[in-house]
């Protein structure tokens, strides 16, 4: 998905594949667990003043991105109605957080926090480093990223019961 701000700034998050080094089963009935917890997420970032970075890396479970979809077309829908409380979600891996406020009817700031090794190169990395990314955004264009955000994890089928626990707990509620 791509997300572009008023101001220049831009994101772009897809997944590329599972884990790396676990290739997808032939068999489904013969899987390895653990093979599909992980996605492989590339992200591509612009400042408004036209600073660059990108990355991939691990940074979402399964379930995670599918969620992240909802949770995205569930702030523009908010945008839309009376004054909505700021929200946020995080995920088992800190790399990437968001979190949105609305400005006006219509129109939200949605912060991308990157962290761990997501931050921009320019950076120093103590543990707890966190670059936001802020773009101003319309929520009729924040409900077409989280359309093509859930067209990206069609390609990737839902967690089916592992034997080996997750890294962490699943984030709450999405709010």
């Amino acid at each position: 998905m791509e997300i572009r701000s008023d101001d220049g700034a831009r994101v772009r998050i897809r997944p590329i594949g599972y884990q790396p080094g676990v290739d997808p089963p032939d068999d489904p009935d013969r899987a390895t667990p653990g093979w599909h917890d992980w996605l492989l997420i590339e992200v591509d970032a612009r400042t408004a003043d036209g600073q660059t970075w990108s990355h991939h890396y691990p940074s979402l479970m399964v379930e995670e991105a599918r969620a992240l979809g909802g949770w995205l077309s569930g702030q523009a829908k908010a945008a839309v109605g009376p004054s909505p409380a700021p929200a946020s979600v995080r995920f088992t891996e800190p790399n990437l957080a968001l979190r949105t406020r609305v400005i006006r009817r219509r129109r939200l700031e949605l912060t991308v926090e990157f962290s761990a090794e997501s931050l921009p190169p320019w950076m120093r990395r103590p543990a707890t480093a966190i670059y936001p990314l802020t773009l101003t955004v319309s929520a009729d264009a924040l409900a077409a990223a989280a359309e093509q955000w859930a067209g990206h994890c069609e390609a990737y089928p839902p967690r089916a019961p592992s034997r080996f626990p997750a890294r962490g707990p699943l984030p709450g509620p999405l709010r």
